[in-house]
């Protein structure tokens, strides 16, 4: 997909992606970590959430969330930070 481009192109691009996937609540919990911390994320979470993006908006946030677990393919250490960071900003309100 997206491989061959480089790294700080894609990250751009997911920062674009990943602050409009449609739905609001998607919006502001992949969004506003991918604002914070995209510029930092290994190549490696780059295309995790490359991939992420690909899934649907309402199961990323159920995902995230942990209303309902994601299937293996998403269930990355991606989703683990965006998990931690979601928890982490309940405890910053």
């Amino acid at each position: 997909m997206t491989e061959g481009l480089d790294i700080e192109i894609r990250r751009r691009r997911l920062r674009y992606r990943s602050a409009r996937t449609g739905t609001k609540e998607t919006d502001l919990l992949l969004g506003d970590v991918i604002a914070r911390l995209g510029h930092e994320l290994p190549p490696e979470e780059v295309a995790q959430a490359e991939r992420l993006l690909t899934a649907n908006d309402v199961d990323i946030t159920n995902w995230i969330s942990g209303r309902t677990p994601a299937p293996a393919e998403h269930d990355t250490p991606f989703l683990a930070r965006l998990r931690r960071e979601a928890l982490n900003r309940n405890d910053r309100r």
